[in-house]
């Protein structure tokens, strides 16, 4: 069970990455729409629909990504934010604000970026109303109100009708994106240029792009007192969804929910289609290969569908092979840290997020962000493997070259043989993984409870790990014993590590 404010809240800090704004923007949107819906004297459904339309108005930024990037030098995250104070502007702030960022992103690169949104309009609109299109399909997807998918098609409505989409203005514009579209604005004009110059910026596009009455009822509560929140922005905005709370309630619904925002990491670029889908469906197989129960199979399926979601975070020439600065290097190999830390902040997905932060870490702490060395869990071994073998298979179209790379990981003491063999399974590859020498003759199950004995685990312990009985995990023991000629467990820990076997 999910608290859908919550998961939405989430969203919107994926969103705040997407866009390249500060983490916690869309809260403070939020925050700032609500207040001004009690200044309006908005009814309870009126309330609850402007609180998930102005956390989740950007969730359709990664719709475009991939031109965005082919226009602006590969850098989407760069355009959205650079575009953000102006995109509700008049023609001249926005033909200004393409001139900062084609400045931005380098010649010719930016120049041929910039003449192409200016001299096509229409393209500029086509490209406006996917995000649209994308942000109500995944809404709906998440479980929200059909009322509130509905308003997020209109995100860039304008109150004189010269938005997207064209000819739709005034009234006919759902009110609850007329207040997000002010709320947003003034959160982001106060933040970057002051509480007057947001003012002043609402004044010029009230009857324009703007609500007039949303602006007066801004205007009259004041921009400082709208952006002040002197408590936890996370608790404050929550408290402020209205009663009855949605929840989502079942593993398939909440599967679905999680399902959609790895649809929506996906977008980031064509290559990355579908990815988050197929390792679901790669870890649903081997999660029952492994014989793992079944909430940890439950588990284990909802952080494959969200373990990419932090990809929205770097520019997409990172994703696409084209390159990139250190710095951006660096920001895509924080990916699995984005994902765990925001989708933690909602109640029930602390485990689902943990597993899904650990999806390139290695055994021999080679992996990232952490570089978490040793057992990393059963669940999260078979994530690692699975996610490894579709994104090379992406890249080889080879399930030889995958085997093949997969084998040399074990033989490093990367990955696990176990948890590579389930995976291989699961996916229908007929060919054997070629075993690794060992020393003393151990067998790679043996090496996996070595593994595990040498980290302090109990034979109990070991069994619930491997999904083996406890008789057989002392089994195992024994033969360790025997093999590496030792009679403790220190001593079997001191040839485990001599033999680089725990990393």
């Amino acid at each position: 069970m999910v608290r859908l404010g919550e998961l939405c809240a989430a969203t919107s800090l994926f969103t705040d990455l997407g866009t390249g704004q500060p983490v916690e923007h869309g809260l403070r949107t939020c925050l700032v729409s609500m207040r001004l819906a009690d200044a309006l004297r908005l009814d309870v459904e009126a309330r609850r629909e402007v609180f998930f339309v102005s956390l989740l108005r950007f969730l359709g930024c990664t719709a475009d990504s991939y031109l965005a990037a082919e226009l602006f030098n590969g850098d989407d995250v760069a355009l959205l934010s650079g575009m953000a104070p102006v995109t509700m502007g008049s023609p001249r702030e926005e033909f200004l604000g393409l001139i900062r960022i084609a400045n931005r992103s380098g010649f010719p690169g930016g120049l041929r970026g910039l003449a192409s949104v200016l001299v096509d309009r229409k393209g500029k609109d086509r490209l406006l109303d996917a995000h649209c299109e994308v942000a109500s399909r995944l809404a709906d997807d998440m479980g929200l109100p059909s009322h509130v998918a509905g308003a997020l098609g209109n995100a860039y409505a304008r109150w004189d009708g010269r938005g997207v989409p064209r000819g739709l203005g005034g009234d006919a514009i759902p009110l609850s994106m007329r207040v997000s579209v002010v709320a947003r604005d003034l959160e982001l004009w106060g933040r970057e240029f002051g509480s007057e110059r947001a003012a002043e910026t609402l004044r010029q596009r009230s009857e324009r792009a703007y609500d007039p009455a949303v602006v007066d009822a801004a205007l009259d509560l004041g921009v400082e007192r709208l952006r002040r929140c002197d408590a936890d922005l996370w608790e404050t905005v929550l408290h402020l969804e209205p009663d009855p709370r949605i929840v989502v309630e079942g593993s398939g619904a909440v599967g679905r929910a999680l399902g959609a925002l790895g649809d929506f990491a996906d977008l980031k670029a064509p290559e990355m289609t579908g990815h988050s889908r197929r390792v679901r469906r790669i870890v649903d197989a081997a999660g029952e290969i492994a014989r793992l129960s079944g909430e940890e199979c439950e588990m284990l399926g909802m952080a494959a569908s969200v373990h990419d979601v932090g990809v929205v975070a770097a520019p997409a020439r990172v994703w696409r092979g084209s390159g990139g600065s250190p710095a951006e290097v660096e920001q895509a190999r924080a990916h699995p840290m984005w994902s765990q830390r925001l989708l933690a902040r909602v109640a029930g997905l602390g485990e689902v997020a943990a597993l899904a932060g650990r999806h390139h870490e290695r055994l021999d702490g080679t992996g990232y962000p952490s570089g978490l060395d040793g057992d990393l869990g059963r669940s999260a071994g078979v994530l690692v493997c699975a996610e490894l073998f579709d994104e090379h298979m992406r890249e080889t179209g080879s399930a030889d070259l995958v085997v093949e790379e997969m084998t040399r990981l074990v033989g490093a003491g990367a990955l696990s043989a176990g948890d590579v063999r389930v995976v291989l399974e699961a996916v229908g590859v007929s060919m054997p993984l070629v075993e690794v020498e060992r020393p003393a003759g151990l067998t790679e199950r043996e090496v996996d409870v070595l593994r595990l004995l040498a980290k302090g685990h109990t034979n109990r312990q070991i069994a619930n790990q491997l999904g083996i009985s406890t008789r057989t995990a002392g089994s195992h023991v024994e033969h360790i014993y025997a093999k590496a000629g030792v009679r403790s467990r220190a001593a079997a820990t001191l040839f485990a590590v001599g033999h680089d076997l725990v990393g």
